[in-house]
């Protein structure tokens, strides 16, 4: 009798079985041989496997970690992604730290915080000790991180950049953009960072001002979709104050989306729904949610069901205020594909609500770590490089 021979499977059958595996488990294959070493960092095999996870979206949160309280000049950060089944299963949610992702205490940093997140890479902007100013690139599932890109100002000058994060389609190149406004309001200078060349360059300046910039001058609120960056803005010189008060002339006609398209580098201005006909107590939002652009404005979420036609603006959802605080500050963070649970963050309190649209129902998650909810980023493993 013959000796029997091993099963062997045809290489396209093991990418294709490999490109469904979380990437913990990817990784590890790389020990096996070159092939496995070589297919995780193939271009094709990282966007195979990227389409996958993109049905396993997460939320990402960042945190304070609390382990070095006492030293105020060795603070240390964690990022804590959780999945959103395991969330709503649990409305007391605890979450152990069995793996936790620390980022790198390399320098001492002042400050940083996540510019935004795109395709399971996070965009940092950080300050370090004694004056540096930097952006940089992590992957948290394969913990990796880029250099530090020391910014492109003088920090004696002190100049308040916004950054956003997001993807060029067209190069397949990830881009950061970083806009100022000067004090009079009357210009900006925007640039636009490429991962890759690791370069920045000046591009046309903002033809209206987004809001945010405004309000908190510091705030990243950048919409990505479609390798576009969104505002919501302003589309005449209007006063404003930090608590969003605003001229008692203003109408609903001088707010818009004001939207950068990565590739061209040049912006669009779209309308908002017909039927927001009423100046907000709250600033409005842009948030993405089942990968179409919505807004929301007290209580009313509005979907485009198709990015840049401003007549397919449609009431996704009216929220019933009485779940709610009085004029509570929310921000959607997920919606479920069928549309029937919906997450919001209570942008003025570590606090966040399941919202069931069917039944008209609200309930508050119990979290026991102190999550900052109106930071969270929407989060999906990848095994794309920071390089």
């Amino acid at each position: 009798m013959e000796e029997a021979s091993a099963a062997t499977f045809p290489k396209e059958l093991v990418v294709e079985i490999v490109s469904w595996l979380p990437v913990k488990y990817v990784m590890q294959l790389r020990c096996l041989n070159k092939f496995f070493n070589a297919l995780i960092f193939d271009p094709h095999f990282v966007q195979m496997h990227l389409n996958k996870s993109t049905r396993n979206s997460q939320l990402a949160s960042i945190c304070f970690e609390d382990e070095n309280h006492d030293d105020q000049n060795n603070l240390s950060y964690s990022l804590i992604t959780f999945s959103i089944p395991c969330l709503l299963q649990n409305q007391l949610t605890i979450f152990h730290r069995s793996d936790p992702y620390y980022l790198s205490r390399e320098y001492p940093d002042i400050f940083r915080s996540v510019v935004g997140s795109c395709n399971g890479l996070l965009c940092w902007f950080g300050t370090s000790f004694p004056s540096d100013q930097w952006i940089y690139f992590s992957n948290p599932a394969t913990r990796k991180e880029s250099e530090k890109f020391t910014l492109f100002f003088d920090y004696n000058t002190n100049p308040i950049f916004n950054f956003s994060f997001g993807y060029d389609n067209l190069t397949q190149t990830y881009k950061v953009v970083a806009f100022y406004v000067d004090e009079e309001r009357k210009s900006s200078v925007v640039k636009v960072f490429t991962l890759g060349n690791n370069s920045w360059k000046d591009i046309q300046c903002l033809p209206v001002l987004p809001i945010y910039c405004l309000l908190d001058r510091s705030k990243n609120d950048g919409v990505h979709l479609n390798g576009t960056i969104n505002w919501i803005a302003f589309c005449d010189d209007i006063n404003i104050n930090s608590n969003f008060t605003v001229d008692s002339n203003v109408t609903v006609d001088q707010f818009v989306i004001l939207s950068l398209d990565l590739s061209t580098e040049t912006y669009t201005q779209f309308l908002l729904p017909r039927r927001f006909d009423e100046v907000p107590r709250y600033p409005p939002k842009l948030v993405v949610l089942m990968d179409c652009l919505c807004f929301y404005n007290d209580f009313v979420i509005w979907q485009m069901k198709d990015f840049g036609v401003e007549d397919s603006w449609i009431q996704l959802f009216k929220i019933n205020h009485e779940h709610f605080y009085t004029w509570v500050d929310l921000l959607p963070l997920y919606l479920s594909e069928n549309g029937d649970t919906l997450v919001l963050a209570n942008v003025k309190y570590k606090e966040a609500f399941i919202y069931n649209p069917r039944d008209n129902k609200v309930e508050q998650i119990g979290i026991a770590n102190h999550i900052k909810w109106s930071q969270s980023k929407g989060y999906v493993e990848s095994l794309v490089s920071t390089h």
